[in-house]
């Protein structure tokens, strides 16, 4: 292998981390780490600045080492967005730059080498960011120059800078934090004579967030409700909102049911609305009532319980799981590692044909105890048939498949899984694709996500992202194969490609979602980096893109990323979290056609104002962005002679359209010229100009009074409305104006009475006059 520029610093770090695990003393530990920059610092030279034509995301201008950084700290974070390990390491960031501003004279900086050719686009790229709420300044090295020219060899690795962009420190892998603060402290307080205390251009993009008005903000996983029985108020489906982190539950139509969660990143158990996640990923129905949720960057499993309107921890100590430990812990107790998808699987006990019966042990049954004897094998056989739960996981951290037995349950090898353990199953916990018959010695490579096909022979079929293939795990044995994509050779996970084909010659790219149809032993996966929908026959192993159109169009359905699938009972519907497009889509597999799931918060009720006057004559308006101009006046009836208008009080009045579904859309649709939609003057005049052309038929005005009124003992007010009507049209004028007078009687409340008068534009000169 070629020597790399880092190779001295390197081999200096991996010396200071093997002295510093010897001595146990602060001030030792601190002594080490100076001297350690006093001689790396005066033996290597400064790295090369920025090509110019790379591209960044959350600054202002494009950063140069040399300009801005050299007087400064400055930490590179090699890193891909697919990475778990990467992923990892975001939070130890996080927490050094709340330590150490950029003012105090450290700048961390993400330098994005791709690993696939999906990863390289740079819009791709800036959605990562901000699905990992990522607010240092990043730059995307497509080409990995940067990688190359100092012999970068693994992902994630953080070089550290010291003045004048001298490397002073190299470390690899996840799980460095205390390492990387005691590092970062050191060369601060070395070198903070010199250091600047000047700011950089930031500048937090937000160009690609999802719209204002959009509810989904990177859906990562859909789970269909399989209790549902179409019951009012009864959820349809559970969706991971994950960059909300929060979980959604509609109706089949889309309309929210409830909201688990709040918008912000945290932990915390409790009420439905008061609940925290971070990032949620997969989803799981353990009953109608009872959802499993991954919650995945606070590394543990959490259930929310519908019935009683609360969330609470299943499973992990909210701390990730090291590497090695296998668990075999209760609940809570047993940490876990960024757990990414989840099943239900009901079982009988494994290997139930060579556990001894309670009749076999002992003295043999004498002949009267025959009818005993038969009852106690019964009972024995129907304790053998009963169906335990166990919560199958796909750890995406630890590289594995755990399982958290809800029952007391014999697994493989007639090992007894006690009701509350969880424990690794299958995975050596290396970042792999290797196939095995024993399940611990096999090796998988980020698993995102799981399926389950029952029947004589279950098994779980496995979205194994970084090896780019989908894997199956045999669910009665253990053993581990694989079913498409990928490599033979276990330790190859550059087998990626867009390939329609048979077995490993089919490729994929990084897939993280799968769903098994058993009806037609079908596989669907999620291709996720290569935008599509695939299925396998799982019977030939033979991989075919799915082209579904539009329903409204013949164009092609394009999807960005989708990363989750959930399928119909039936077979013919499959619902994928199309998560770059920040949207659920609907899939019909019979026809082909594919349609935007609409997710969408229920309208507010609204209630018609008191005091209502309907108005009998309808309003026009042309579609084509036509003007409305309304006059209006309000007299009071002759009967009410002791009362009158009280002087220089505001006599107020506002303007409300809504839509059919009675929206409030009065600045949405309309543009007032020259005037505002209220008021406190009469008469009144209002024009409103529809904004763009509209395929709606008609609207409804509301044109509401609060009047200021006085008779010879005291003063009131007196509050109504009025009613009415706009007709959209193609035949009407561009211009239509009308006159609306109203007379009422505020004495007499329940006997309002309302002159209404509509006239065209060619009258209104003789409504003046008269």
């Amino acid at each position: 292998m070629d020597a790399s520029p880092l190779d001295f610093v390197a081999q200096a770090s991996w010396d200071l981390m093997e002295a510093m695990e010897k001595v146990t003393e602060e001030t030792e530990k601190e002594n080490l780490i100076v001297n350690h920059i006093k001689k790396v610092y005066s033996t290597v030279v400064s790295i090369d600045d920025f090509k110019k034509n790379l591209e960044w995301v959350n600054v202002s201008e494009p950063l140069s080492l040399t300009q801005h950084c050299s007087e400064k700290v400055v930490v590179l974070d090699f890193w891909t967005y697919c990475c778990i390990n990467c992923y990892h390491v975001l939070p130890d960031l996080e927490y050094l730059e709340k330590l150490h501003r950029v003012e105090n004279g450290l700048v961390v900086i993400g330098v994005h080498c791709a690993k696939f050719n999906n990863e390289k686009d740079s819009s791709n790229v800036l959605a990562a960011i901000q699905r990992y709420n990522i607010h240092h300044p990043v730059v995307n090295d497509p080409d990995s120059s940067v990688w190359t020219s100092l012999g970068i060899k693994c992902w994630p690795t953080l070089l550290i800078l010291g003045l004048g962009n001298r490397p002073l420190f190299v470390i690899t892998g996840e799980g460095h934090r205390d390492r990387l603060v005691a590092y970062v402290q050191a060369a601060l307080r070395y070198f903070s004579p010199k250091i600047s205390v000047a700011s950089i251009p930031m500048a937090p993009s937000k160009h690609l967030k999802a719209k204002d008005n959009e509810i989904l903000h990177f859906p990562s996983k859909v789970a269909l409700n399989p209790f549902y029985r179409g019951r009012s108020e009864e959820p349809f489906i559970a969706i991971s909102d994950s960059g909300n982190n929060r979980i959604l539950l509609t109706d089949c139509s889309g309309l929210i049911l409830r909201i688990i969660g709040g918008t912000e990143r945290g932990f915390k158990d409790g009420k439905l609305n008061e609940a925290l996640f971070d990032s949620p990923q997969g989803l799981c129905w353990l009953s109608g009532s009872v959802l499993a949720v991954c919650d995945t960057n606070n590394h543990c499993l959490r259930t929310v319980h519908l019935d009683d309107g609360t969330v609470e921890i299943l499973a992990g100590t909210r701390k990730q799981n090291v590497y090695g430990n296998l668990g075999g812990k209760c609940l809570g107790l047993q940490p876990l590692s960024s757990p990414w998808d989840i099943l239900l699987y009901t079982t009988p006990d494994m290997d139930m044909s060579v556990r001894p019966s309670p009749a076999s042990v002992g003295i043999a049954p004498k002949e009267t105890d025959k009818e005993k004897n038969d009852k106690e094998e019964v009972k024995d056989k129907e304790k053998k048939d009963e169906k335990r739960r166990v919560l199958l996981i796909a750890e995406a951290g630890s590289h594995q498949i755990w399982a958290l037995f809800l029952d007391t349950t014999i697994w493989w090898k007639y090992k007894t899984f006690t009701e509350g353990t969880c424990a690794c199953i299958a995975g050596s916990g290396d970042e792999a694709a290797r196939n095995s018959a024993y399940p611990h010695t096999a090796s998988f490579a980020q698993p995102s996500g799981i399926t389950l096909r029952t029947g004589p022979n279950p098994e779980i079929f496995i979205a194994d992202s970084e090896s780019s293939s989908i894997r199956r795990l045999a669910l009665s044995t253990g053993q581990v194969s694989t079913l498409c994509g990928g490599d033979r050779n276990p330790i190859n996970l550059f087998a990626y490609g867009d390939v329609d084909d048979i077995g490993v010659e089919a490729k994929l790219q990084h897939p993280l979602g799968v769903a098994y149809c058993d009806t037609s032993k079908t596989l669907f996966i999620a291709d996720t980096y290569n935008h599509k929908i695939k299925k396998v026959d799982v019977a030939t192993q033979r991989v075919t893109t799915l082209t579904p159109t539009k329903i409204e169009s013949a164009e092609p359905a394009k999807f960005n990323e989708p990363s989750g699938l959930a399928l119909s009972s039936d077979g013919k519907y499959l619902f994928i979290a199309d998560t770059n497009n920040h949207s659920i889509k609907l899939f019909n597999l019979v026809k082909n056609v594919c349609q935007d799931f609409k997710v969408r918060l229920p309208d507010l009720k609204f209630t018609e104002p008191e005091n209502l006057i309907l108005y009998q004559n309808d309003l026009f308006v042309n579609r084509k962005c036509g003007n409305l101009i309304i006059y209006f006046n309000v007299s009071l009836d002759g009967d009410t002679k002791n009362v009158k208008f009280t002087p220089g009080a505001p006599q107020n009045w506002n303007v409300c359209v809504r839509d059919e579904n009675n929206k409030d859309v009065t600045l949405e649709d309309f543009d007032f010229i020259n005037c505002s939609h209220k008021g406190n003057k009469l008469p009144g005049r209002v024009e409103m100009k529809l904004k763009q052309r509209t395929d709606k038929t008609h609207y409804r005005l509301y044109l509401s009074f609060h009047t200021a009124l006085c008779d010879t003992s005291s003063c009131f007010s007196h509050s109504f409305t009025i009613r009415s009507t706009i007709l959209v049209r193609d035949s009407v004028k561009m211009v239509e104006s009308y006159k609306i007078t109203c007379k009422v009687n505020p004495v007499n409340r329940t006997d309002i009475r309302a002159e209404q008068k509509s006239e065209q534009n060619n009258k209104q000169e003789q409504n003046k006059n008269s």
